[in-house]
Order: C-alpha cells, then structure tokens, then sequence
C-alpha cells in the first residue's frame, strides 16, 4: 500500500487546530456520548454532564460533573489515531461500546 492511500484511509493529519475542533464539536454534539464513556468507564453514576478537557491521537480525557463535584476520566485508544477518519472510528468504538456497557443503545456517530 502507497503512503497516499494510508493517507487517504486515516483521513487529515490530526494537527491542533483540528484537534480543537473536534473537541468543540463533542462537547456540542456528543455529551450523552461523553457521559456515557465516562460512566461505563469509571464509577461516576453522580455525574450529570461531561465534556471533553483534553484530546490527542492517543487517547481523550473526559470531565464528569454535577452541581457539586467533578471527575476527569482518560480513556486510552486502543490504537494510535493517524489521522481524522481513524479517530473517527476509533470514538466511535469507544462510544458503542460504552454504551452497550450501560445498556443503552448507539445514539449518534461522532462527525469529522
């Protein structure tokens, strides 16, 4: 395989900019998704809300809280995202799979 296609496979390189970007859109867009991952990940049944406080290719740290307390959670991917569409896959494992933990059901797919 051509280092154009792997290019073409992992999608834009995951730069800081972008990072930041998608950051904003999961804490619009995906915050049952977040707190899902948080909840089925660690004990925090409290928490009401999350959002994501940190994101890279290796992993996403997520913030649950409620009116009185706050937890920060880091999920580690299982594989190192190397570009938009394989971090898009790989949040999107992470969330149905939280979700299957918690016995809910796949509500959304992250957007890249």
């Amino acid at each position: 395989m051509n280092p154009k296609n792997k290019h073409n496979q992992d999608g834009a390189p995951l730069k800081e900019k972008l990072l930041a970007s998608i950051t904003q859109h999961l804490n619009q867009d995906h915050v049952e998704d977040l707190l899902a991952c948080a909840k089925a990940n660690t004990s925090v049944d409290w928490a009401d809300r999350a959002k994501v406080t940190h994101l890279d290719a290796s992993g996403i740290t997520i913030e649950a809280s409620n009116n009185s307390d706050a937890q920060s959670v880091h999920l580690e991917f299982p594989t190192t995202a190397r570009g938009v569409l394989s971090l898009k896959r790989l949040l999107g494992a992470i969330f149905a799979e939280s979700r299957t933990k918690l016995g809910q059901g796949v509500t959304s797919k992250p957007k890249a």
